[in-house]
């Protein structure tokens, strides 16, 4: 009877022993997911519309004055070789980024009146389709129009994810793996034994 219990003893200490560095090793790999993630966040610079209202036609002229503010951009919040660099041309190009922005509401006979800034905002996780950005806190350029209050259009301006034509990618692998879905965790013994199988 005593070698029974020592058996069992046995397996509950190697089970415990096993779930606690499963428990360690899964909470390193979210550990270094979350960094990666705050990486894209602090590597991003986005830019967020909100509507009037979400009648139709405060959604339409919220695609118009977004179409304009894109128009807008100067190459050089495209062609920026880091973040800082595109917030300090953005920065610069306010004032022509709000003037395309009136000139898009004036054409289109609206009496709204759109107010841009540069600031941190919390975004959730978001799925582009061709592309997902996990969720956190990053600097983006505001646009409200009028009240502010209907639903909003986001994207990303630096990299230039969601200007036409645009070449973009983040500065590390772990990033563009993480954002264009190509991320993976992987088990260092996991590899070694299907090396060793080969």
């Amino acid at each position: 009877m005593p070698e029974k219990l020592e058996k069992k003893r046995r397996v509950l200490e190697l089970g415990f022993a096993l779930g606690l560095a499963l428990t360690v090793l899964l909470t390193a790999l979210a550990a270094h997911r979350r960094r990666v993630a705050d990486r894209v966040c602090a590597d991003t610079v986005r830019l967020h519309i909100l509507a009037n209202s979400d009648t139709l036609e405060d959604q339409l002229l919220k695609l118009q004055v977004r179409d304009a503010i894109l128009q807008a951009l100067p190459e050089t919040v495209l062609q920026a070789d880091d973040t800082a660099e595109a917030e300090a041309a953005l920065r610069q190009a306010l004032p022509a980024l709000h003037l395309a922005a009136q000139r898009a509401l004036y054409k289109a006979h609206s009496p709204q009146t759109a107010r841009l800034r540069l600031e941190q905002l919390d975004f959730a996780a978001r799925d582009y389709g061709s592309f997902t950005l996990p969720g956190g806190r990053y600097t983006a350029l505001r646009v409200e129009l009028g009240e502010g209050k209907g639903h909003n259009w986001f994207c990303v301006l630096y990299p230039a994810l969601c200007v036409s034509g645009a070449q973009a990618a983040y500065p590390t692998r772990e990033e563009n793996a993480l954002v264009f879905g190509q991320y993976e965790v992987r088990l260092a013994v996991v590899d070694a034994v299907k090396n060793f199988m080969k």
